[in-house]
């Protein structure tokens, strides 16, 4: 009997041993951030001092200005808090106490939005600068993973931080250990009140995928506003400004003409130009091949042109002009009966110019290549007349 009751003793001894193994040795074994029974996560967070971060532990001089106290987590997110936020499977009961690894960054936003849903606390990521805090004070192997500095994978696991809004203390503070007298206990400052319970596997799935894609299409639109906003900067570097020029232009006609020029621009603008000779005089009677009349050997031209044109400014002290338009010239012979116009003499056609304008002050300078093509009547031959106009006038910025 009393060997009977020996050997249930030892099986009963085995049995709450093994079971205490099997619940107690992960737990030891990686020390990872856990999940209550009423499915809660209690993640340990140990307490940085305020410090300012330096390349190097004795640098003088430092890379950063100095960051605030903070907590940052004692271990990696592991996969069991990672399958309870997220609602997904568990790889296996060993490997749930392992990081969570390779995954990108949109997603651990997204798990960090669920965990802050669940818990009402307000984990992030840390940042460089608080990593290397962490370092210095010897929380923190000697090693800053790329996730911290931008990159968008973390292939091997991340660590979760969170803020502390009261005066820094001296000593490191672990939170979530047995200590009644920590400054945030398990029970007291962890409030993990969900009145939700957390997401299926499936609406998970569809919530990652919805939230991943509203992210990207947050990111894109930022991208676009940003290149919107750097479009709209270069198009105002420069203030709206309007000019006015008086020009005259030499033509090998030969021909004088005399005209203004105005208009606006700030990175891009426009101009009208109008140009004449101001020579109206004589009587425009047709001449008549039946009737002799004794030229004096005296001719006179009417000249008229507009253009409309392009503003390029490159710089605050110049900009481009590029215009075109239409011409027309009549020819007037005088004689001893009065003076006549020759319709085989008139000639018009379409005129371009390209210039410069310089803006100095309040002061317009111009100069310009000019040309003008036209069909001689007589012997119905295409010519070009080439040109140069000259200009000079005010300039007058307009602040908005």
């Amino acid at each position: 009997m009393a060997k009977n009751l020996s050997a249930s003793r030892q099986i009963f001894l085995i049995t709450l041993i093994v079971c205490l193994l099997s619940n107690v040795f992960p737990s030891l074994l990686y020390s990872q951030n856990d999940i209550s029974h009423n499915s809660n996560p209690v993640i340990e967070m140990r307490f940085v001092p305020s410090c300012t971060p330096t390349t190097d532990a004795s640098a003088a001089q430092t890379s950063a200005g100095p960051v605030k106290g903070f907590y940052i987590a004692k271990h990696k997110v592991t996969r069991r808090l990672w399958n309870e936020v997220m609602g997904t499977h568990a790889n296996g009961e060993a490997d749930d106490y392992l990081p969570v690894t390779n995954v990108s960054r949109d997603e651990v936003q997204l798990f960090i939005f669920w965990l802050n849903q669940k818990t009402n606390m307000q984990y992030r990521l840390p940042t460089e600068s608080e990593w290397t805090c962490a370092v210095q004070t010897g929380l923190l192997p000697d090693i800053t993973p790329s996730f911290y500095l931008g990159g968008n994978d973390a292939s091997t696991g991340f660590r979760l931080a969170m803020d502390y809004d009261g005066e820094d203390d001296d000593d490191y503070l672990d939170l979530g250990n047995d200590d009644e007298e920590s400054v945030w206990s398990k029970e007291d400052s962890l409030r993990m009140a969900r009145s939700t319970p957390p997401p299926s596997q499936t609406t998970a799935n569809d919530t990652t995928k919805v939230s991943i894609r509203a992210l990207l299409a947050a990111e894109k639109a930022a991208e676009r506003q940003g290149k919107a906003d750097k479009r709209k900067a270069f198009l105002n570097a420069y203030p709206l400004t309007t000019f006015f020029t008086l020009n005259t232009t030499y033509t090998a006609m030969p021909q004088w003409s005399f005209g203004f020029k105005i208009g606006t621009v700030k990175r891009f603008g426009w101009y009208l130009s109008a140009m004449t000779n101001f020579n109206y005089k004589g009587a425009f009677s047709s001449f008549s091949p039946n009737v002799h009349y004794i030229l004096t050997g005296v001719s006179k031209t009417t000249y008229l042109e507009g253009q409309l044109g392009l503003v390029v400014r490159p710089h605050d002290l110049f900009s481009l002009h590029i215009g075109a338009g239409f011409g027309y010239r009549t020819l007037n012979f005088e004689s001893d009966q009065g003076w006549h116009n020759f319709p085989k003499r008139n000639y018009y056609g379409p005129t371009a110019s390209l210039g410069v304008m310089f803006h100095v002050w309040h002061l317009a300078l111009s100069a310009e290549a000019t040309g003008m093509v036209y069909n001689l009547n007589p012997i119905n031959e295409v010519r070009c007349a080439w040109g140069v106009r000259m200009g000079v006038g005010v300039s007058f910025p307009i602040k908005n």
